[in-house]
């Protein structure tokens, strides 16, 4: 079955609202005309309208919908969900709430406010001015030229955000490693892992505070600094004299704060603060297991939604 597109165009008024959401497929978002946003979805082969539909709508408060749907209330195994491609023109100063299973997210050139989240399609951002957040289970995340706020989750996806400017951010990843570059702003820097490392990209002036919690992850920098070892995996740097908050909390990833030019080295080490042991935590119950293909399948059936996923993952 060949191709078939549906274009439709809404008025809309200053910070428009926008939602779409996909199963599979992609979604684009890229500048249009000011109170205009223009929808075209593109049904790419097959596509069974007795079990999914494209939704396409203006809400009573003027906000747009764009949704692919599925009709059933569960899917069969062998389920294949259609391929479809969203591109939207939308007006400066936009909120976005994307989301998508095995979607990708391609969003540049604006001003506004974003949300986005996918379960297996990638993130790709350019040129923009948040704030942001970002979910992610096994895609990876990549941006350049940002400026905003910054919150993140990810499970599996690795993180690159390039010449940007954050600041402050709020990000947490289970493997996967977070690359940043920006200038250390007011703060804080919040980052969380299991076995990912954090690297910070930083102008040659950057003055900040860098804890660092971790069983076998270590502190390193291009800049001057010194560290206080606390006990128990903590260290505290004091990075060209110290300045803003940043903070990695991790069983084994590290924290590194790199200049152009600069090599890169660990950061030396003062004599313990001896600390009292903490008590051990009584075991959590295991989780049910579940793979990739059962989390995909329960969310396109509706018993789990995106942000159950990302943090059933997690867990």
């Amino acid at each position: 079955m060949s191709d078939e597109t549906i274009e439709k165009t809404f008025q809309v008024p200053d910070q428009a609202r926008l939602s779409v959401s996909n199963i599979r497929g992609s979604i684009t978002i890229q500048p249009g005309d000011a109170n205009m946003i223009q929808v075209t979805a593109v049904k790419r082969g097959s596509f069974d309208s007795g079990r999914y539909t494209i939704e396409i709508s203006q809400d009573s408060d003027e906000s747009v919908r764009v949704e692919t749907r599925s009709n059933e209330s569960m899917f069969g195994f062998l389920s294949h969900p259609p391929k479809v491609d969203y591109t939207l023109q939308v007006p400066q100063g936009v909120q976005v709430y994307a989301s998508g299973i095995s979607s990708a997210l391609n969003v540049k050139d604006l001003t506004g406010e974003f949300r986005l989240k996918t379960v297996s399609g990638e993130i790709n951002v350019a040129d923009l001015s948040g704030p942001f957040k970002f979910n992610v289970v096994s895609g990876d995340i990549t941006g350049s030229r940002m400026t905003g706020t910054l919150e993140l989750e990810a499970v599996s996806g690795r993180v690159r955000m390039m010449e940007s400017n954050f600041p402050t951010a709020d990000a947490s990843t289970v493997s996967g490693d977070l690359v940043l570059q920006t200038s250390i702003s007011t703060g804080p820097y919040h980052f969380s892992s299991v076995s990912g490392s954090v690297r910070m990209l930083v102008p040659a002036d950057t003055r900040c505070n860098a804890e660092l919690n971790s069983v076998s992850g270590s502190i390193r920098s291009s800049l001057p600094a010194t560290t206080t070892r606390l006990g128990h995996g903590s260290k505290i740097a004091q990075i060209q004299g110290g300045g803003a908050e940043v903070r990695l909390k991790s069983v084994s990833g590290g924290l590194s704060f790199e200049t152009e030019g600069i090599p890169t080295e660990s950061v030396s080490v003062m004599p313990s603060v001896p600390v009292q042991p903490t008590p051990p935590s009584p075991p959590a119950p295991a989780p049910e297991k579940l793979s990739t293909a059962d989390i995909l399948q329960r969310i396109e059936s509706g018993e789990m939604t995106v942000d159950d996923a990302i943090k059933y993952m997690k867990d």
